[in-house]
């Protein structure tokens, strides 16, 4: 399904705002309430929306340090790979698990309450993995950008 003008507007809508009004978006895209209702599911259907969520502040929950963590694996087998990304996704402080090109292998992005919690995290579990053979650790001082919603002017 190749997405239209309207859909991308629609799509853009829900990405800055996903709670706005069905009406508000449908002005927008310039068309009727019913007939957006119409697209938007037909959007979810798609695969194009895989879900909606709400975006918390990390500070104000008390989730104070992002860390970067390089990680190289000893097995670089299909195998391998297999075990650290169910690792990364049975981490609730794992945000983001990145397979890259280079001299590392994964990025993670990790949220915890304090150094200390990192630490922990760091020495006690993802180097006591068997497959980890290192990680190199980069603290984020400060998030000069962030966002969720795709580049969707970008595509033709």
């Amino acid at each position: 399904m190749a997405l239209d003008r309207q859909e991308r507007i629609i799509l853009e809508a829900l990405q800055k705002d996903a709670t706005q009004p069905v009406a508000e978006i449908a002005h927008h895209a310039g068309l009727s309430t019913p007939s957006c209702w119409r697209r938007i599911r037909q959007l979810r259907e798609a695969g194009y929306i895989r879900r909606q969520v709400a975006l918390l502040d990390a500070a104000k929950v008390n989730l104070l340090v992002t860390v970067i963590s390089s990680v190289t694996l000893r097995d670089k087998s299909v195998a391998g790979q297999r075990e650290f990304e169910q690792f990364a996704q049975e981490r609730d402080e794992v945000q983001e698990c990145l397979l890259l090109s280079g001299g590392r292998d994964y990025q993670l992005k990790v949220i915890v309450p304090t150094i200390k919690s990192y630490e922990h995290f760091l020495t006690s579990v993802l180097l006591n993995l068997a497959i980890v053979e290192s990680a190199e650790s980069n603290f984020v001082l400060r998030e000069a950008k962030q966002t969720s919603a795709l580049p969707l002017g970008l595509v033709e």
